[in-house]
């Protein structure tokens, strides 16, 4: 009875099981989607053979068929739209005048409009030329060539991206290209070889023939379908239906459109059959799930699969010409689910005694390994195994050794560990006797990690053999693997072997008896000595273990009230899981997920939660997982969505602890809404990746506001500035006009001038021009703005801006004194910094102005800091700055003259100029009945 029950429930998963691959499980949503949109419009190309044309009035091809085949399995009609060229379709999709383009590759630029579905097909792009030009077999060879493409395809728009020193000449699609190439108007052309090889055959071109396939992973095209990113939903739909197409199904298609013409090939294959050519052919890139804590035989590292299984799939890459590419999955549960459902294709290291071989078939053993009992180097060499099983094993949580070993040992002695590494750390710590491992395992942490004292004391009967598995309805992609694994050589294998590894062995000797002998008679002379003291030890540590005990006891009570204050009282929901059954729930619980407890209490952690995570990982199977990691590591977080008592989705933060009541173990479950920090999240995400563009636009704003200041502050000072040239000026004008004057008196009265008195003459008025001259060039110079930076002299400097306002200054009785030290020399801008002095100094002098005193003084002097800095010092003895505004003179528009006197931009820009274009620092302080600003500037 039991068996006839046992079958049928075996039958009855069969048939569920079955039937779940050919449905398509939709949200009432998504229902409704396809109900409103029906029939869903699509593009169908007039001329891409075999994948998407039309001929005899019909849409024909793989990618329709594929299309259709999604259809049926979604219950939904469609309508192929016929006629527009590629770029054409491009903009309908934009534009809402078809729902999708059904076969289109990724890239950066379309993903930005376009929401992709998974990949359904890789092809991969051959080189076409003219008969006899076979040598032009690599994008490298066709560069400075000319080729024909169709534009806007994805090999055309990768070669210009790539390769920008190939000529194209655009075209509207394949055919054109290779009538073109035919008649000799370019050297080649790129495409996708079956749909090049269906071209030619159809329409009777001569004279063309393939030379190579591109040999450029950018090259190769990824075939999806795609939606406009205004209806993801369509997409989401599209992806579940893709999932329920089964190898066979999709093979099958493949079978019907694509053929098996040979291409001049770089590696030799010929140990595939036919149908095997065809499949790699078809499937260039093959998906696996890898194991990541297996070191050196598979682990992450630095985000990157490497070890011996590594090596050997990348020696199966240069064998039969695929890419195996690596899916990522956060558990071993989640690997063996993402083969069962087909989202990977192999895991390419599992040993026999996996529980995977219910839905999978496992390649021959590629590795082989005697396990090995690793004891301390001090420790007698091991007899055989069942010389050791009284002793404690030290052994990884997941091995099979656990299983096997309790077997025919049910009392061994086990310590369990979370690593391989704190295997053999236990033994070398002599925490553990012993551990069994396999050679290359043992060797890599040996070596690595300094485990210098441990050694192989025996090898055992027992084989570590590690294979391949495949998904038990792909058949090819096993009898491919196998093949390709027997032509791998001992030698690769043993270089592989030792690119891992680097530790040699030797069995230790037998010091058995030699220790025995040396322990009893230590035993024999030290028993009567410590006889009693042991006693009396014993006897202390039983009186301080009654008083821990008691002690223990009160820390318990006091840790219970506690406990049950958290609580009850806790704002997030807080639940008790036992045996993966919920069994009490505290009040929050009904706040945050709407539950009461009676609705909560003895269902799973996923029956709160929807079916799949975002990230289609099954609930149940993540939960149990998460579970189980806190049952070994004792705590166990991540995020996930529950459902509340209106099945809304809810974002949490979960955080599982294992905790002990009534010596039971139990998991202590917190729950607590993150819906607003993940709204949060998803803002500042959106602001950061303005943020940057905001930040330049602001910076280029205020560049162009401070260079307007500066000018600003220029143009104000171009009016005092004429003011003094004026205030110059005069004096040589008079004395010009004077000598001008003398000399027509003496022509007037004596007819004639002597030459001396006449060269006196002239002399004096071209002296006079020099000094006018001289006005001039100071007046362009200060006008003039500094592009770059330049070595000068600083005492020049200081001394351009003093002959600019020296004669006003001396009109208003104002004496001027200078102490400069020598040779200081600056790597500046030295026209600023002359800007920066003349507003000090006409600063202090309009002060000084209206100072009445007689002893009216401005001194300049500079001196170096140190090493760095240099120093330049402008005092006056005008009253100084009150105290109130002196924080506020640097200001702009703060000035204490008039409206019509003062812009309030001279000491703002000056500010601007030290701290900011000359890096250095300027300051006032009031001292000596005056004002004195410090111009602090870097040498360079």
């Amino acid at each position: 009875m039991n068996k006839i029950t046992t079958l049928f429930i075996i039958f009855l998963l069969s048939f569920t099981t079955l039937f779940a691959q050919n449905r398509v499980l939709l949200t009432q949503e998504e229902k409704n989607f396809l109900k409103e949109n029906s029939p869903l419009r699509l593009h169908n190309e007039l001329n891409w053979p075999p994948y998407n044309y039309f001929e005899d009035g019909k849409p024909k091809g793989f990618s329709i068929d594929y299309m259709n085949l999604l259809a049926k399995k979604l219950d939904v009609e469609v309508e192929y739209i016929t006629g527009p060229s590629w770029d054409e379709f491009m903009q309908m999709l934009q534009e809402d005048k078809i729902d999708a383009i059904i076969n289109i590759s990724k890239n950066k630029k379309r993903a930005k409009t376009i929401a992709f579905t998974s990949v359904f097909h890789t092809a991969a792009n051959a080189i076409y030329v003219k008969e006899g030009n076979n040598h032009l077999d690599s994008l490298e060879s066709l560069k400075g060539k000319t080729i024909i493409m169709p534009k806007g395809f994805f090999a055309q728009k990768a070669i210009e991206k790539f390769y920008p020193e190939i000529n194209q000449i655009l075209v509207k699609d394949s055919l054109e290209a290779l009538k073109l190439l035919s008649l000799g108007k370019a050297d080649a052309t790129v495409g996708k070889k079956n749909v090049l090889d269906y071209v030619i055959t159809t329409n009777n071109i001569s004279g063309v023939v393939p030379s190579a396939f591109v040999d450029d992973n950018r090259m190769v095209s990824l075939i999806s379908i795609g939606t406009s990113k205004d209806k993801i939903i369509l997409r989401d739909i599209l992806k579940k239906a893709q999932k329920s197409v089964s190898d066979e199904e999709l093979l099958e298609l493949k079978r019907k459109w694509f053929g098996t013409n040979n291409l001049i090939k770089k590696k030799d294959i010929s140990f595939l059959n036919k149908e095997e050519l065809e499949y790699i052919q078809n499937r260039k890139v093959i998906r696996m799930c890898n194991i990541t804590d297996l070191k050196p035989i598979s682990f992450e590292d630095e985000g990157k699969i490497k070890g011996i299984s590594i090596d050997i799939l990348k020696k199966i890459e240069e064998m039969i010409n695929v890419k195996f590419i690596p899916i990522p999955t956060v558990s071993w549960e989640q690997t063996k689910e993402f083969l069962k459902i087909k989202q990977c294709d192999i895991i390419p290291t599992v040993t026999k005694d996996e529980d995977i071989q219910s839905f999978s078939n496992l390649t021959k053993a590629y590795l082989n390994y005697k396990l090995a009992i690793i004891t301390q180097k001090d420790k007698s060499v091991v007899s055989s195994l069942d010389e050791v099983l009284d002793k404690t094993m030290a052994v990884r949580y997941d091995s099979f050794l656990i299983k096997e070993l309790k077997k025919t040992n049910p009392n061994l002695d086990i310590l369990i560990t979370k690593t391989d590494r704190e295997t053999l750390e236990k033994v070398s710590n002599a925490e553990a006797y012993f551990a069994i491992q396999p050679l290359p395992i043992a060797s890599y942490y040996m070596s690595n990690y300094a485990l210098k004292n441990l050694y192989i004391s025996r090898y055992t009967d027992m084989n570590y053999s590690v294979s391949m598995a495949i998904h038990n309805e792909n058949k090819i992609l096993l009898d491919i693997l196998n093949k390709t694994l027997e032509k791998i050589t001992e030698e690769e294998h043993r270089e592989i072997f030792n690119k891992w590894t680097a530790v040699s062995f030797k069995e230790g000797l037998n010091y058995k008896l030699i220790w025995q002998i040396v322990i009893l008679s230590f035993l024999v002379f030290g028993i009567f000595i410590y006889r009693q003291n042991i006693l009396n030890k014993h006897n202390r540590k039983l009186q301080e273990a009654n008083n821990k005990i008691e002690e223990k006891t009160m820390q318990l009570a006091k840790q219970k009230i506690l406990f049950e204050t958290l609580y009850n009282k806790s704002s997030d929901s807080v639940l008790l899981i036992k045996n993966k059954v919920i069994t009490d729930c505290n009040e929050s619980t009904k706040n945050i997920l709407g539950f009461t407890k009676k609705e909560v209490i003895n269902k799973h952690l996923h029956d709160l939660a929807p079916e799949y995570q975002p990230d289609n990982t099954s609930s149940q199977r993540l939960f149990e997982n998460k579970i189980e990691k806190a049952l070994i590591f004792g705590v166990s977080s991540f995020e996930a969505i529950l459902l509340n008592y209106q099945r809304r989705e809810l974002w949490v933060e979960i955080v599982l602890t294992s905790i002990e009541i009534e010596n039971r173990r139990v998991i202590h479950t917190v729950i607590r809404d993150i819906s607003t920090r993940k709204i949060l999240e998803q803002r500042l995400e959106e602001l950061n990746a303005n943020l940057e563009e905001r930040i330049k636009k602001e910076i280029r704003k205020n560049e162009n506001s401070t260079k307007q200041l500066i000018q600003q502050s220029r143009l104000a000072q171009m009016g005092e500035m004429i003011s003094m040239i004026a205030h110059q000026w005069r004096q040589p004008l008079a004395a010009i006009s004077a000598t001008t004057n003398n000399l027509l008196v003496k022509l007037m009265i004596e007819d004639k001038v002597e030459k001396n008195t006449l060269e006196d003459e002239l002399m004096l008025i071209t002296e006079y021009s020099k000094h006018l001259s001289s006005t001039i060039d100071d007046f362009r110079n200060f006008f003039k703005s500094d592009k770059e930076k330049e070595e000068f002299d600083l005492e020049e400097v200081i001394k351009k801006a003093i002959s600019i306002t020296k004669t006003s200054m001396a009109a208003k009785n104002i004496k001027l004194e200078t102490s400069f030290e020598k040779d200081l020399r600056l790597y500046s801008y030295s026209t600023e910094l002359q800007q920066v002095i003349l507003n000090i100094i006409k600063n202090a002098e309009d002060i000084l102005s209206e100072k009445n005193s007689n002893d009216k003084q401005i001194s300049i002097s500079t001196y170096k800091r140190n090493e760095n800095n240099i120093v330049i010092k402008i005092q006056d003895n005008g009253g100084g700055i009150e105290e109130s505004l002196i924080e506020k003179i640097f200001d702009p528009y703060f000035s204490t003259k008039s409206d019509k006197e003062g812009t309030g931009l001279g000491l703002y820009m000056s500010r601007i100029i030290v701290n900011d274009h000359c890096k250095g620092n300027l300051k006032v302080i009031n001292e000596n009945e005056g004002a004195t600003f410090l111009i602090d500037l870097p040498i360079k």
